[in-house]
């Protein structure tokens, strides 16, 4: 396993890239499977008006595109990752059904673990890091490094904020 230091600055040193924001993205994506490994990695922003999100990037576009949206729901997950600003944990369907009307698209893939890591700047979040894997495969051990590393995505939410 990589040095959480040595991944957030390679991930820095990906900023000057000037494909961006794909060269963040993705550069943000090997740290997560260096450390705490995904099946599925999505980034999404929160639209003007803060009711909607869209997806900026996917490792499968084919289920999950680019520029898919959501709408946000008055939940306990919202109010968890969107008002409180803090990281959601799921280590099976069970723990985020009620909160994801997709979660039988998520189970047919053979996930079950999410994570999911609010990207905050200036008091508010501006949107999201979703990792998903194999039912029980992530833990509370994994939500600090996985949060470092998607701290650093907030060169990209700002650039698409504007």
């Amino acid at each position: 396993m990589s040095s959480i230091n040595t991944l957030v600055f390679d991930i820095q040193g990906s900023w000057a890239a000037p494909d961006q924001p794909r060269s963040l993205l993705e550069a943000v994506g090997k740290a997560f499977a260096a450390t705490v490994g995904f099946k599925l990695y999505t980034v999404t922003q929160i639209l003007k008006g803060g009711r909607e999100v869209e997806r900026i990037h996917s490792t499968n576009p084919a289920v999950y595109p680019v520029g898919g949206r959501k709408a946000v729901l008055p939940n306990a997950y919202n109010e968890r990752v969107r008002t409180q600003m803090q990281p959601f944990l799921g280590r099976t369907v069970e723990d985020f059904k009620s909160y994801f009307p997709d979660h039988e698209t998520i189970a047919g893939l053979g996930l079950g673990s999410v994570m999911n890591l609010p990207i905050v700047y200036g008091g508010a979040v501006l949107g999201t890091a979703n990792l998903l894997d194999s039912p029980l495969v992530y833990d509370t051990q994994h939500l600090e490094p996985a949060m470092t590393i998607a701290r650093q995505l907030l060169p990209a939410l700002l650039t698409a904020e504007s």
